[in-house]
């Protein structure tokens, strides 16, 4: 990866002498959002939606990934896995996890087909190259790849310059937490072409012990600008090296010490990712354009080393790991510890064509996608207290691949019945298939067949905007999506640990979602809210257990809903005080669900719960602003946020719950230019957790419940008890970047 990073610095060096010369006067605007125009929403689409600027991105981020960066708005609840923002991150939307979130990059699905996470450690400092952020709320508009089920988010890459830039980020902070990024634009070369670049290093020790991160990224885009047409090259990725510290940890051992992390010094992970996109515009006339788009991603994990420790209840033993017995002396040992080894090789292609069509009252778009995954999942024993004698080094404990494949084809039309009265149409017919493969080991003899899977999906949604005058503007929306499981829902492990040989083993899930709202613009105030009802037929949910490699253990849920009120709200009092304010309120509820609890002797009760409260899906998030200009070199900002007590589990038992918190973070942005003469450097100064608050913004369950007892009326109660992710107490992260 540094010999990458050296080569692209000497180009960009290059370029810089090469093409100083350029005209730069040209104000030939150079877009790109032609690529995203059949997959995003626009002012005009009745969708609960937020768009987060560029300008907006270049004042809030300073190097905690995306999740942080995003939580300032409606309905976002973001945790990190070492406290800072840093490294492994994540987020929920209306209480659903990532993986029931699309994101895409450029239109590039970025969800990993079988699990459907993203893992934003592996490219990190992207939202450096981003023009802007769409974050969509509830089933919204058609995307590319995986299904759009709680929301989706859509990043736009940075437009390429008519004028050469050259920007350096450099920033450092609490807990060693530091980012260095270096960016350059050749601008417009012969009114034909202009290149992009970026390399960026993202690290940080961690709030927790040994949980640091150390992440290097890039990206480029090389585009050819044609009369009629665009042609262009994007690349992104990156490397990163990172401390587990996926698993939380009991209110004792949080209450003696908060930075305290289940896993040892050297239990760590290697990941690698990289995309690749060829995108191709043309416009037909002024009326309509078509988008052609190829991409290729490959990934790999060439390790992730986990102490599986051996004990009474829970014996790692040599016939699990695929050893013969080991002979020490006259004894025979048939259990031990070992230092695992989980790998993985990916390839993801695929590409998507697009036609959109705008002429005075119809707004038409329609689009094809397909795209083929292969990923190799294998686990390695790297050491073993004892070894077998015959047992060689790096000893393969299981191997298996998975295939998913995908095939899609939407309209979407926005119709103008009058200048004031639109509706607007949206049809999506989604194909899945998904087929596994496992080695057959000398020992190890895999017996949990896997069928094939397929699924076929109709997902529509129909909605109308009414504007009433030049400020306000109501909308109401009605969509169904469903989508298939994950690999991870049927498995609850890296390989098949018991047969699947039905596909409704585990159920599709589906979502009736129904939002209303309104938008209000004036000169001094914007206001967005609405209501929404998502109503769900075999909602996937956690049960708020982890398995060993770091996912939720999920189950079905036959009627589930969430219903709630989102709001956003700005207003410019004057040029001096601005006050911003995103709260979400809601009810997420299952009318009834069965879990299922395993005591230390693996027997196994199941507890069924009415009209509980979904696991962490907080009812009430606030995000309170101020923002004071005093000069127009110099902004303060405070935002005070508020997340209230969130189940672990479904059972609706406040002894398994993270208990409701209060933040108080502050910004300092400087502009530098009026003492120097070259560039225009900026300083801003993060504080977070002013208060010095001790939270945790998400958590899980131990894996056993201790006991399972029963109260005067005989109702089960589990013995679970909750673990939590410490988020960083008072830290300080301070930026200097500097434009040419």
């Amino acid at each position: 990866m540094m010999r990458k990073i050296y080569v692209l610095v000497v180009v960009l060096l290059f370029a810089k002498t090469a093409f100083s010369q350029t005209d730069s006067s040209n104000t030939y605007e150079l877009k790109q959002e032609v690529v995203v125009t059949a997959i995003r929403a626009n002012t005009n689409t009745p969708i609960t939606q937020y768009t987060i600027s560029r300008k907006q991105l270049e004042e809030k981020y300073y190097g905690a990934d995306i999740p942080t960066l995003i939580n300032f708005t409606p309905s976002v609840n973001s945790y990190s896995d070492n406290g800072t923002g840093i490294g492994y991150s994540t987020f929920r939307l209306r209480g659903m996890d990532i993986t029931r979130i699309n994101f895409t990059v450029n239109g590039i699905p970025v969800n990993d087909p079988e699990v459907q996470g993203v893992f934003f450690n592996n490219f990190a400092d992207l939202a450096t190259s981003a023009e802007n952020i769409q974050i969509q709320r509830g089933v919204g508009t058609t995307t590319n790849g995986s299904a759009a089920y709680g929301g989706s988010v859509n990043l736009l890459s940075k437009n390429l310059s008519t004028k050469p830039e050259f920007n350096i980020h450099a920033g450092y902070g609490s807990y060693n937490s530091r980012r260095m990024s270096v960016e350059y634009q050749t601008g417009l070369i012969d009114n034909k072409f202009a290149f992009y670049g970026r390399i960026s290093e993202v690290g940080t020790d961690g709030y927790r012990n040994h949980s640091g991160s150390v992440i290097r990224s890039y990206f480029a885009s090389a585009a050819y600008f044609g009369k009629k047409s665009v042609l262009k090259l994007n690349a992104f990725g990156g490397s990163s090296e990172s401390q587990l510290a996926y698993n939380g940890i009991d209110k004792p051992t949080m209450d003696l010490d908060r930075t305290t992390s289940p896993f040892t010094n050297n239990e760590r992970d290697a990941f690698k990712q990289n995309f690749f996109q060829l995108q191709y515009s043309y416009n037909l006339n002024k009326h309509a354009n078509v988008v052609a788009s190829a991409y290729y991603v490959t990934g790999n994990a060439p390790r992730f080393e986990y102490s599986a420790y051996s004990t009474a209840s829970y014996p790692y033993t040599y016939s699990s790991m695929n050893m013969p017995n080991a002979i020490v002396g006259n004894d025979t040992l048939t259990s031990s510890d070992f230092l695992v080894n989980y790998k993985l090789n990916q390839q993801f292609f695929g590409g998507f064509i697009n036609y959109n069509y705008k002429l005075n009252r119809v707004e038409l778009n329609a689009g094809i996608h397909a795209n083929g995954f292969q990923s190799d999942h294998y686990m390695e024993v790297a050491w073993a207290r004892n070894a077998p004698a015959s047992v060689e080094p790096n000893h393969q404990v299981y191997f298996n691949t998975g295939y998913k494949n995908e095939a899609s084809a939407f309209i979407k039309l926005n119709y103008h019945i009058t200048d004031a009265l639109s509706v607007f149409a949206d049809a999506q017919m989604r194909a899945v298939s998904f087929h596994y493969n496992a080695k057959v080991l000398d020992i190890r003899k895999d017996n949990s067949k896997v069928d094939d899977m397929n699924w076929t999906f109709f997902n529509p949604k129909l909605g109308v905007r009414y504007i009433l005058n030049d400020k306000t503007a109501f909308y109401g929306m009605a969509g169904r999506t469903s989508r298939e499981p994950t690999r991870s829902d049927y498995f609850q492990d890296d390989f098949a640990t018991n047969p699947v040989t039905k596909q409704s083993d585990v159920k599709y899930e589906t979502v009736n979602d129904f939002e209303f709202g309104t938008n209000f613009k004036s000169k001094k105030i914007i206001l967005n809210a609405n209501v929404f009802a998502m109503e769900f037929e075999n909602q996937i949910v956690n049960t708020g257990q982890i398995n060993a490699v770091a996912y939720y253990i999920t189950t079905n849920v036959k009627a589930s809903y969430r219903r709630g009120i989102e709001l956003d709200f700005l207003w410019k009092i004057n040029k001096y005080v601005w006050l911003m304010n995103s709260s979400s309120f809601s009810k997420n509820k299952a009318t009834e669900i069965t879990q299922h609890y395993s005591l230390p002797d693996y027997s196994d009760t199941a507890i069924t719960y009415k009209n509980s409260s979904l696991a962490l899906s907080p009812e009430l998030i606030i995000n309170q602003g101020i923002r004071i200009i005093p000069m127009s070199w110099l902004y303060i900002e405070a935002n005070y946020r508020y997340v209230s007590m969130q189940y672990l589990d479904n059972s609706t038992d406040k002894n398994i719950s993270l208990p409701e918190f209060n933040l108080i973070d502050a910004r300092i942005g400087i502009n530098l230019s009026k003492w120097f003469s070259y560039g225009i450097p900026t300083i801003s100064i993060q504080c977070n957790n002013i208060t010095n608050e001790k939270y945790s913004p998400s958590g899980s369950t131990t894996p056993f419940s201790n006991t399972i007892s029963y109260d005067a009326n005989g109702k089960a109660i589990n013995g679970t008890s909750s673990l939590y992710f410490p988020a960083a107490t008072r830290n300080v992260f301070v930026t200097l970047n500097w434009k040419f």
